[in-house]
């Protein structure tokens, strides 16, 4: 089984991140956002849904993200910085206190970065080491800019 990284520990992954249209939708299944949004009537329940660099969150204004197990955001590039903005806008303007799963092709060096702005599960692609990459998991002790767990800086914080 799979393996990713979930609140600071290497953990079975066991949902099923759905990438071709054609592949299945089972009750353990992360869909892509728009193919729900376009189907949601006729799919049974899923774990989840996952969006696309470009999707943007504001399609999901609307919808009751609590029915969802975890929402992944997908990296198609380590470049590619909007699934940062994703994650901070799916908790601070969404409120979604799920699991926030970043996807794909980001590296563990970004660790740090990704669960300040809201992630808490990592799905790395099959080359990346999970132990190496948790050793990144909390790179810094204390950080100065305020985050999506505490807003306020590190000079309000004394």
């Amino acid at each position: 089984m799979p393996k990713l990284i979930k609140n600071g520990e290497i953990i079975d992954n066991t949902y099923n991140w759905i990438q071709d249209v054609e592949q299945e939708v089972t009750p353990n299944s992360i869909i892509a956002a728009q193919k729900w949004l376009s189907e949601k009537n006729t799919i049974s329940n899923v774990a989840g849904i996952w969006l696309e660099a470009g999707d943007g969150v504001e399609f999901l204004q609307d919808v009751d993200l609590n029915q969802f197990d975890v929402i992944g955001v997908h990296f198609p590039a380590f470049t590619d910085g909007r699934g940062f903005s994703y994650a901070r806008l799916l908790r601070e303007r969404l409120n979604y206190q799920g699991e926030i799963r970043a996807l794909g092709n980001f590296i563990p060096d970004q660790l740090g970065y990704l669960l300040r702005v809201g992630f808490n599960s990592f799905q790395f692609n099959e080359e990346v080491n999970l132990e190496k990459a948790l050793a990144l998991h909390k790179p810094f002790s204390i950080a100065y800019q305020g985050d999506v767990t505490d807003p306020r800086p590190l000079f309000l914080r004394r």
